[in-house]
């Protein structure tokens, strides 16, 4: 959900920026299509194109109790390159976006879950 905010946040900036050929404002309705749109396309590619290499960090976390944020913020910034070449094929000048977007999704994976990796959890007494 992170990345997709962040790309999705980037995507409507660039559609509030004036076109150069004319001094047209866009309605609000050009906004809500691109987020009724825009948000669950964006948030499938990010999903199905982010899955493998996210279960990869993950699972090294788990395994190796890797509890650091630097840990999953660059993990999230592979990830997000891995999701830019697949999609596109190569590497292109629109990887830094992915690279951002994945680094943000690492700090809020690092916030919810990732501080807690390999802890052994409490066992529920029946």
């Amino acid at each position: 959900m992170t990345a997709t905010a962040v790309i999705e946040l980037f995507l409507l900036f660039l559609l509030a920026l004036p076109r150069v050929d004319s001094f047209a404002v866009r309605s609000a309705a050009d906004f809500g299509v691109a987020i009724l749109i825009g948000v669950p396309a964006v948030l499938v590619f990010v999903c199905a194109l982010s899955g493998i290499p996210s279960a990869v960090a993950i699972w090294l976390s788990e395994r190796f109790c890797i509890r650091s944020l630097p840990f999953f913020v660059l993990a999230g910034g592979v990830a997000g390159a891995v999701s830019q070449t697949v999609l596109f094929g190569r590497v292109d000048g629109s990887i830094w976006l992915f690279v951002v977007a994945g680094c943000f999704a690492g700090l809020a994976y690092w916030h919810i879950a990732g501080r807690h990796a390999g802890k052994e959890r409490p066992r529920s007494q029946h």
